[in-house]
């Protein structure tokens, strides 16, 4: 088993709506490195010289491609705090997407044993899902069109990071909050511009 923070390639394609999904990501060193030594275990039986080439690239580049109709080699979507995505919140996975993913190697008999690397999880670290029954979580991430400059927009990252949220979703919550105090300090029944 292995579990390591990586990003989604660009060729990478995940669409609810087509029957065949691609992830496309990148082995770390240490990862690539243990996952050679368990295929090489794995096909103890073979020579080196007769032993089928990894499914991955020698510089750690996998392809997973699965159906979305098939429940066996479907990996399990989930959000930054590890709860279950729905399928509709699958359109806002992107190429580049910092992930979190567990893999195992498995291996492929037949007369040209190999082994695979299946994609048991996928964990998107920037996103949270919504609430069963509900509209979105009071962290949830929504779209605005809000221009920051880039210092300001550093530093969010930089605190949302700290305190384990989502850029998006800790500057949602700091509106709240602000909000919330704008409305202590006017009348009751003024409303906050």
């Amino acid at each position: 088993m292995y579990v390591f923070d990586t990003s989604l390639e660009p060729a990478s394609r995940i669409d609810p709506d087509r029957p065949t999904q691609r992830l496309v990501f990148r082995l770390p060193r240490p990862v690539l490195r243990r996952a050679r030594h368990d295929r090489r275990r794995l096909l103890t039986h073979l020579s080196d010289h007769d032993g089928p080439s990894p499914t991955w690239s020698g510089d750690g580049l996998v392809t997973f491609t699965y159906t979305t109709s098939s429940e066996r080699s479907r990996p399990v979507f989930c959000d930054r705090r590890d709860h279950p995505l729905p399928a509709r919140s699958l359109r806002q996975v992107r190429p580049g997407q910092p992930v979190r993913l567990t893999l195992r190697q498995v291996r492929r008999g037949g007369h040209r044993a190999n082994t695979r690397l299946e994609v048991l999880k996928v964990q998107l670290l920037h996103l949270d899902a919504p609430l069963p029954g509900g509209p979105a979580a009071p962290h949830s991430i929504q779209s605005y069109a809000l221009q920051l400059p880039v210092d300001l927009a550093q530093e969010v990252e930089r605190l949302a990071q700290a305190e384990d949220w989502s850029t998006t979703a800790w500057l949602r919550n700091a509106i709240e909050q602000q909000v919330t105090l704008q409305q202590a300090r006017l009348p009751h029944r003024q409303s906050v511009a």
